[in-house]
């Protein structure tokens, strides 16, 4: 006789390695879990840190941009000033461009500072005293100032220089005559070299894209630096408008120019109508990240890789000796499901049915709930297979149960092969009216397949059905009910076939149900 040491040895020893795979598993999962969350901190330490830094970048830039600008404005506001004393106009060319043009306009980064009359034509030159009499009146910053009587600074789109031949960002102001009539426009240029030297000065580990943008979205300088670029516009992608409505701060969107996502860090320059961003994608943000994220995915997965061999190593043991269980248990299922299913339709059999019969009977009579029955058998059938043989015989037997499957509720209701013609199906927690609607329903679905059968008056291959239900509270036999259930088929039988009738252990009256029409017999 085993004693109870001699089995708590066994359980253990069969349960043992399972036990060690479940914590090998278990220290895989937290290791995992714990190297993930880590990886996940870092990432979004890294796009803080990344989308920080370019922000803080781009504000700087920014303020440059409009102290430099403004200090330019500054000399042309003293040029509209100058030009409504007559004494400064009317001096000599030497003294009056010494009054007009300071030495901020004549820094390095700024090019000509001129002056237009009302007619285009240049009349003051802040590099030579006496300029050519050139025309600029087809310029679109001389048009803007003449159809536009207000006096704020106008920037226009980069364009090249007709005086030098270099790409140029021009800044005028409109000159009025005492009565506010045109007089003409003044205007500053500045090269775009300023903004790619101020640009390549920054730092050159710095990530992303730098660009400033003009009026309307025209690309003003880039850096990297791409020329075919410059005066380019992006005004109709969806990024820039979000970045006129953002002005200063961090979004994402797709690029502006390229493909695939961007996260922009954007601020307005000044109040003037330039914009600065530095574009970053994904590979910019990430970039260090991923070189301490493979160093650490590296380790973890060697760690896990050495866990899973361990492992692998107890189960197999334990997989040897699982194996001749599993395939024991696999066939007795096997045997067990071919034990309670009829080979021919694919529906449980007599004896599965007599099984799950007496189970709802006595459930129903323990719960109060009402149970029913259906018995249905093929009309004519043995006229059926003298005519069309077995084969069809079959075939038809597997139609009635298709229909009998296809019109029952898979989760609660089971249907049955009983016998060679006849079928049963199990209602549990259905009363009366509900067992004749899915007899009915049946009925119905055989009726619908249209499979000839001239041996029936009908034409067609039909089924009768007899109901029997036990009301909700109420006991009653099994025998009872599964006889009640042949009485009201035998009836069905009698009166016609093709047809449901409905029996009760109270009340021996039968219900006809035939094309749709309901009498009491």
């Amino acid at each position: 006789m085993v004693s109870r040491t001699d089995f708590r040895r066994y359980l253990w020893s069969t349960r043992s390695p399972w036990l060690l795979a479940v914590l090998n598993l278990l220290c895989v999962v937290g290791l995992c879990a714990v190297s993930a969350f880590m990886l996940w901190d870092m990432r979004r330490d890294a796009e803080r840190r990344t989308t920080a830094a370019a922000q803080s970048l781009v504000q700087v830039l920014s303020r440059d941009i409009a102290r430099s600008i403004g200090m330019y404005d500054l000399s042309l506001r003293a040029i509209v000033d100058g030009w409504r004393l007559p004494a400064v106009m009317n001096a000599d060319p030497e003294t009056r461009q010494l009054i007009l043009f300071d030495r901020a306009a004549n820094a390095e980064n700024f090019g000509h500072t001129l002056v237009f009359d009302r007619t285009g034509t240049l009349i003051i030159s802040s590099k030579t005293p006496s300029p050519e009499p050139l025309s600029y009146a087809d310029r679109e910053y001389f048009q803007y100032h003449a159809t536009h009587a207000d006096p704020v600074l106008h920037v226009s789109v980069p364009l090249v220089s007709r005086l030098t031949g270099r790409w140029v960002l021009i800044i005028s102001r409109r000159l009025s005559n005492p009565d506010g009539s045109f007089a003409g426009v003044v205007l500053g240029s500045i090269y775009l070299d300023y903004f790619r030297q101020l640009f390549a000065a920054i730092d050159p580990d710095h990530a992303g894209t730098v660009t400033l943008y003009g009026p309307g979205g025209t690309i003003v300088m880039r850096e990297p630096f791409d020329e075919q670029l410059v005066g380019r516009s992006v005004s109709a992608t969806g990024s820039y408008q979000r970045m006129l409505q953002t002005r200063q701060g961090v979004f994402t969107g797709p690029a502006m120019m390229g493909e695939g996502p961007r996260t922009f860090a954007v601020a307005q320059v000044g109040e003037l109508p330039l914009q600065l961003s530095i574009a970053l994608t994904a590979e910019d943000i990430y970039a260090a990240w991923w070189q301490k994220a493979l160093v650490l995915a590296a380790v973890v997965l060697s760690l896990c890789a050495t866990t899973v061999v361990l492992t692998t190593l107890f189960r197999r043991e334990l997989t040897r000796r699982k194996a001749a269980q599993r395939a024991t248990a696999a066939l007795n299922a096997e045997l067990q499901q071919l034990a309670s299913t009829d080979a021919l339709t694919g529906l449980s059999n007599r004896r599965r049915f007599d099984e799950v019969l007496e189970r709802e009977c006595r459930r129903a009579m323990r719960t109060g709930k009402p149970l029913s029955l259906l018995i249905l058998d093929a009309d004519y059938f043995k006229g059926f297979n003298d005519r069309y043989g077995h084969q069809q015989g079959d075939a038809a037997l597997r139609l009635i149960a298709q229909a009998m499957q296809g019109s029952i509720h898979a989760y609660s209701d089971t249907a049955y092969r009983i016998g060679g013609e006849e079928f049963a199906v199990v209602l549990p927690d259905t009363g009366e009216p509900g067992a004749v609607t899915a007899a009915n329903r049946i009925r119905q679905a055989v009726l619908a397949q249209a499979m000839p059968h001239a041996s029936n008056p009908h034409g067609l291959v039909t089924v009768s059905c007899g109901v029997a239900a036990i009301p909700a509270g109420q006991n009653s036999d099994l025998i009872a009910l599964v006889a009640a259930a042949d009485a009201a088929l035998y009836e069905a039988k009698r009166r016609g076939r093709n047809q449901v009738r409905i029996s009760t252990s109270a009340e021996r009256h039968f219900l006809v149900i035939e094309g749709g029409q309901q009498s009491r017999l």
